[in-house]
């Protein structure tokens, strides 16, 4: 993989956790019930948060679900001649 496929999987991966941390902020939901929510570590959440862990798919998805979320995939999007991969949190 080169480097500008690496960095666009990092950005991506940045805005995916970012949002989730604002949606987790947002439904005042700490670190630690969410993890009891799921029967995940708070620690395991406190490193992927920190961007310092990548976390499965699965372990995230289960995230955005106890938050009333889930993952989407959605097509590429043309904009400014570059394809942009956009992600999407939808709510339930």
């Amino acid at each position: 993989m080169n480097n500008k496929n690496e960095e666009n999987i990092k950005d991506a991966e940045f805005d995916l956790i970012c949002e989730y941390i604002k949606i987790r902020y947002e439904s005042n939901i700490s670190q630690r019930e969410l993890a009891n929510r799921i029967g995940m570590a708070q620690s395991t959440i406190a490193r992927m948060e920190k961007n310092m862990h990548s976390m499965s798919i699965g372990n995230f998805v289960k995230l955005l679900s106890a938050l009333g979320y889930k993952l989407e995939i959605v097509g590429q999007e043309e904009q400014n001649g570059t394809k942009k991969i956009r992600n999407n949190i939808k709510s339930f």
